[in-house]
């Protein structure tokens, strides 16, 4: 008895079974436009070339074709794949393609459509640009019964380390002799001020940053740039959708 007790300690756990339920991972996660690779070599969308990015949860072939004739093919590697193609008179006018993406992943096939709107010169052209930050310093003015009497410019680095000093005094025909040197010589600018000043510049950049990281995920799906071609530079806007 004892020794069959220990035969059954022995044996290896049972390995669990698959979840019979269980949904695997889209094999495309998405497919968007390659901004960052289109905008640093405009030559290639002016030569016709586009370039996209690919998510993939798992290795598989891939074909894209445009009618019967096929642009690009090769494998797919998991995570963001580079896809490169030519496409004879892409950049040449506005239009609609309709480009097809076949998948083959152990013998399964699947497929996603491509619809790609390019407009030239007549569409909206570049993307209005995204309103700068503030600048690297600002002026700090002391008035008096509406008068200046004395400014104080401070550099952005001074600003975040918080630091104070005399405010230097102008001269107005207004004010007597007496009254700008009355002010005292260690008269500075309130912590409260620069406080305040703080916060509108940190609150500025963060709105900066939201505005950046919404424009940079636009442009997956809509870009807007210039080309050159034919020593002539023009405004061209191409959009992605996906089926």
């Amino acid at each position: 008895m004892a020794s069959l007790l220990l035969c059954l300690l022995l044996l290896p756990a049972p390995l669990a079974l698959p979840d019979a339920g269980a949904v695997p991972a889209p094999l495309i996660r998405a497919v968007d436009l390659d901004a960052g690779t289109l905008l640093a070599e405009p030559s290639l969308l002016a030569a016709d070339r586009l370039a996209l990015v690919v998510e993939s949860s798992r290795e598989a072939f891939y074909k894209l074709s445009e009618g019967g004739d096929v642009l690009a093919a090769g494998k797919l590697l998991p995570g963001a794949n580079s896809l490169r193609f030519s496409r004879p008179g892409l950049a040449a006018g506005s239009q609609s393609l309709l480009l097809r993406l076949d998948l083959l992943e152990h013998g399964a096939a699947s497929q996603k459509l491509l619809r790609i709107q390019v407009t030239v010169e007549g569409g909206a052209g570049m993307e209005a640009a995204e309103k700068a930050g503030l600048t690297g310093s600002f002026r700090l003015e002391m008035y008096h019964a509406g008068k200046r009497i004395g400014f104080r410019r401070k550099s952005m680095t001074e600003l975040l380390n918080l630091k104070t000093g005399p405010v230097a005094p102008v001269t107005d025909p207004a004010l007597s002799g007496s009254a700008i040197r009355s002010q005292p010589a260690s008269q500075s600018i309130s912590v409260l001020g620069l406080g305040m000043a703080l916060a509108k510049y940190l609150a500025g950049k963060k709105a900066a940053k939201r505005a950046k990281a919404r424009q940079v995920e636009s442009q997956k799906r809509r870009l807007a740039m210039s080309i050159i071609r034919g020593q002539r530079e023009f405004p061209i806007v191409i959009e992605l959708r996906v089926e």
